[in-house]
């Protein structure tokens, strides 16, 4: 059969999209997902990173950094639309509230070779030589990154460069936003001696605004920075004092390490 007006061309087209859109759907995007062109088959859950997971880890990472980041966010986010429209518990949270540490923890394989992006505060950033490898990869940087629903646990995540004035350490970081692809679920000895689990991202790099210099300057007065640490001391102090005196109850810290016991959605998971 021919096609040689608008309208017949206008239908076959039509009559193609619901080939063609599940595709795109199922890809994350064409281009943007690794699960086509990355054998993902040696990656299991629930373990240390091997040496037979090497190929995979280190394609991801050079994925990563080769693609257009706003494609990739666009991406990532397209995915977790499709999570919230597929799973019934997620349909009525509302985007912003999207729990995408539990998900990852929950359905992994739903995310493996997928892009994800997760935002929180680094509390742990090192630097180390990466090892052999076809990408041309140098160095790497290991972050801990807490998000709002992982109730301080953390996710790993493996970046190829940092952004300008990221500090390296154990130093809190705050506004940070990273996208990536998973790739696994990888266990870590926590402060009990017990094994614990997080999302392993694979990214370029995080998005992040660095203080700026006016304020890096109030930091380095040493003065100054006396005079308002004492400040902030002396109005903490008056402020705590008041709290016990109105309600005399214990007053709960926030945690500035990681917690000993898993939350609820971590405790069902074993090695």
């Amino acid at each position: 059969m021919r096609y040689d007006t608008p309208m017949q061309i206008a239908v076959l087209l039509l009559m193609l999209v619901p080939v063609v859109a599940p595709s795109i759907r199922e890809n994350g995007g064409a281009g943007v997902s690794a699960r086509s062109e990355i054998d993902l088959s040696a990656v299991t859950d629930r373990s240390e990173l091997s040496f037979d997971e090497s190929p995979a880890y280190y394609e991801l990472l050079a994925k990563a950094r080769d693609i257009d980041p706003g494609t990739l966010a666009a991406a990532a986010h397209e995915l977790r639309n499709q999570r919230r429209q597929s799973t019934k518990e997620l349909r009525t949270v509302p985007e912003a509230d999207f729990p995408a540490f539990v998900d990852l923890i929950e359905h992994p394989d739903e995310y493996r070779g997928q892009p994800v992006t997760l935002s929180g505060h680094v509390i742990r950033l090192v630097s180390y030589p990466a090892g052999p490898n076809d990408a041309g990869i140098d160095t790497l940087y290991e972050a801990w990154i807490v998000t709002e629903d992982s109730q301080q646990h953390p996710a790993t995540v493996i970046l190829t460069e940092l952004p300008d004035g990221m500090p390296l350490g154990e130093e809190l970081i705050d506004g940070v936003t990273v996208t990536g692809y998973f790739l696994k679920l990888h266990t870590y000895p926590s402060r009990d001696k017990k094994t614990r689990f997080a999302p392993m991202i694979l990214a370029r790099t995080f998005s992040w605004r660095p203080p700026d210099n006016a304020h890096r300057q109030f930091l380095r007065a040493p003065w100054t920075f006396l005079f308002a640490a004492g400040a902030l001391i002396a109005g903490a102090v008056a402020f705590i004092w008041s709290m016990n005196r109105r309600w005399p109850h214990r007053i709960e810290q926030h945690p500035q390490s990681l917690p000993d016991e898993p939350p609820d959605f971590l405790k069902t998971l074993a090695p």
